[in-house]
């Protein structure tokens, strides 16, 4: 018995199904994003470095506009900011993590090959080898 295939076997109730009318929030037809939903930490580092995007710039101003916690958030990375600038020191990150960070890919990869490769590599390797 294949316990992989989807016609047989099934990790949940077979009376749960997708909801096949859902949207994502923001897209057509979807529910409009909330301006309750609070920015998170890294949208607001995004938000005082200019890193956001047009839609999502205006969705946080909107909230901003609504939610004191957030404004407050933004307010505090931005004096952060100022003083890390205006402090004239040159501050470098730990040689470590600058070693961790050197080692993130740059590029997109296929996971199927990397797989593949590591599979061939585990194989035993002796003198004698089928098809020699």
């Amino acid at each position: 018995m294949n316990f992989l295939d989807p016609g047989r076997w099934t990790p949940t109730s077979a009376l749960l199904r997708p909801n096949t009318d859902y949207r994502a929030p923001g897209t057509l037809g979807g529910r409009p994003f909330a301006s309750t939903e609070h920015l998170s930490p890294e949208a607001v580092a995004a938000y005082v470095d200019g890193e956001l995007g047009g839609t999502a710039v205006s969705r946080a101003d909107a909230h901003l506009n609504l939610c004191a916690t957030c404004l407050g958030a933004v307010e505090s990375q931005g004096a952060a900011r100022a003083v890390l600038r205006e402090s004239g020191s040159a501050i470098t990150a730990p040689l470590d993590l600058l070693g961790q960070l050197s080692r993130i890919p740059t590029r997109e990869f296929d996971v199927n090959q990397v797989a593949a490769r590591v599979e061939e590599s585990s194989r035993p390797r002796g003198f004698f080898r089928r098809g020699r």
